[in-house]
């Protein structure tokens, strides 16, 4: 009988902190505008590897920028590494609107 109790309160507490996990990552994600270009939609290349491999998927990256729009800083959020490269070579090409942080998300299709 405690061995089933102990289970449950295993159970419980996990449920309550992955619950506690997801609902901070949202509310972290939901902070942050999304990227606009001074000049209209981001195109990344699709890698030429990713397509031979039939990779596909999305990439979502956390741009810091400098007052002129310019990328300081990138970070990965998600995505396949083949693609996470063509997507950051696409931004660091590109001037955004704002000079904060936002997020970009790219959609690759095989």
């Amino acid at each position: 009988m405690t061995g089933t109790r102990t289970a449950l309160a295993i159970w419980r507490n996990s449920v309550i902190f992955f619950s506690a996990v997801l609902l901070c990552s949202a509310l972290a994600f939901a902070e942050e505008p999304a990227c606009r270009s001074k000049s209209g939609a981001v195109k990344a290349v699709y890698p030429d590897l990713a397509r031979r491999m039939k990779i596909g998927g999305v990439v979502r990256l956390h741009l810091d920028l400098t007052s002129t729009g310019t990328v300081r800083d990138i970070k990965v959020l998600g995505g396949n590494p083949v693609l996470v490269s063509a997507a950051q070579d696409a931004v660091k090409q590109t001037k955004f609107e704002g000079s904060e942080s936002c997020i970009i998300v790219f959609q690759f299709k095989e």
